[in-house]
């Protein structure tokens, strides 16, 4: 800390000129070691649901409530500060894609009390970047994840106000049918319509051959299905799956069978009678995100939804966990 620089809000929070100078230095250190950081944006959108651009004097008393629960939220070592009248910004040493994303669910997690149960009901987007992954600067970590915020309020989780709901009300609205965008479609599948049940098993295939040929990629992929036996359609290709994997991998089903087991997946069993009638499956790497949701339909047909949308991807994994009350991890 320099004798120009100076803690905000009553605090352990920076001002601009202390988190650009400690930015510039932790780029310099990583790229020296050969490490990764990261950086979160927090940018408020909004107040009460205002469409106008919020005062700077009411963004300041905001960020000045706020600073204390998302100083809570943080590692010693992190570093939280003001970027400019309407963001925040945290520097995250030693930390990678994965644990950035962790980061970001702590701190909207700390948010929630002023942004959906009580005043000034803030409308926040909070977004993340890593140092070499996105850019090779602090300057370009804070564009790109600006850039961010944009592609957030684009994505089906924002304007489809996905982020609001639980996990079986986002399930239940994405497989209406009907929806179609640059990076989600809604389509059928069955015996009267184009595409064939096989299309679903080699979309799995493909996930876990991504898996395969890139083993040292850190990722998680969750499969849900009605019964976890025998008969699952993605079973041959995990248990072909030789080589050990950074990627952490889980069947959830209604139950397993005597002595069933996977070596390369940890089996999760629920009673939820909502499983019965579809399936899903969840993949997120530190380089692609996919999402594939199908539900059971008249003639037996199925109704799906699939999407690249890596927030909508990581947001379902999010309610899948908390919803389920399952360890929460990336």
């Amino acid at each position: 800390m320099t004798e120009d620089s100076k803690l905000l809000f009553d605090t352990r929070f920076f001002d601009s000129f202390f988190v650009s100078k400690f930015g510039a230095l932790e780029s310099a250190r990583s790229a020296r070691y050969g490490s990764a950081y990261s950086i979160i944006l927090i940018h408020v959108v909004s107040f009460d649901n205002g469409e106008n651009s919020p005062e700077k004097k009411r963004v300041e008393d905001f960020f000045r409530t706020v600073a204390p629960n998302i100083v809570d939220a943080l590692r010693n070592y992190d570093v939280p500060g003001l970027l400019d009248d309407e963001r925040l910004v945290v520097i995250l040493p030693q930390t990678d894609y994965f644990g950035s994303l962790i980061t970001v669910k702590k701190i909207t997690r700390a948010l929630e009390p002023f942004t959906s149960r009580g005043a000034p009901f803030a409308s926040v987007l909070v977004t993340q970047a890593t140092f070499l992954k996105d850019a090779d600067s602090f300057e370009g970590l804070v564009k790109v994840a600006r850039e961010r915020m944009s592609a957030v309020q684009l994505s089906p989780w924002e304007n489809m106000g996905l982020k609001n709901k639980l996990f079986w009300e986002v399930i239940a609205k994405v497989t209406e049918g009907g929806l179609d965008g640059l990076d989600f479609a809604s389509f059928d599948v069955g015996q009267h319509a184009n595409i064939h049940e096989s299309f679903l098993k080699r979309i799995n295939e493909v996930i876990i051959n991504e898996i395969e040929r890139t083993p040292k990629k850190r990722g998680i992929l969750y499969f849900g299905t009605k019964n976890i036996t025998d008969e699952l359609p993605f079973k041959k290709s995990l248990t072909e799956l030789k080589k050990r994997t950074e990627t952490k991998i889980f069947i959830v089903g209604e139950g397993a069978q005597p002595d069933f087991d996977f070596k390369n997946a940890t089996t999760i069993a629920l009673s939820d009678d909502r499983l019965s009638v579809g399936s899903f499956m969840f993949f997120l790497s530190e380089d692609s995100a996919y999402a594939m949701i199908t539900k059971e339909a008249w003639g037996g047909s199925l109704m799906c939804f699939h999407t690249s949308d890596p927030y909508v991807v990581e947001g379902l994994i999010t309610k899948l966990q908390r919803d389920f009350h399952l360890q929460e991890q990336l």
